[in-house]
């Protein structure tokens, strides 16, 4: 993920997203900065989710 979110979005497909500003710096810029961060992040929180359900589902949950 670290690879492929700054590389496809920051790069590749930077052209399209340079239309877009965040503060002052062009959205492409900004995914291949921060972007890999926040997937990273997001994967987190959908997996604490997924575990806690099923936990509960298998009835492990404390």
């Amino acid at each position: 993920m670290w690879f492929v979110v700054p590389y496809l979005l920051g790069i590749i497909f930077s052209g399209n997203l340079n239309a877009v500003k965040v503060g002052q710096a062009p959205l492409g810029f900004w995914i291949a900065q921060q972007g890999s961060i926040y997937v990273f992040i997001i994967l987190i929180a959908i997996y604490a989710f997924r575990m806690n359900a099923l936990d509960r589902e298998t009835g492990v949950d404390g």
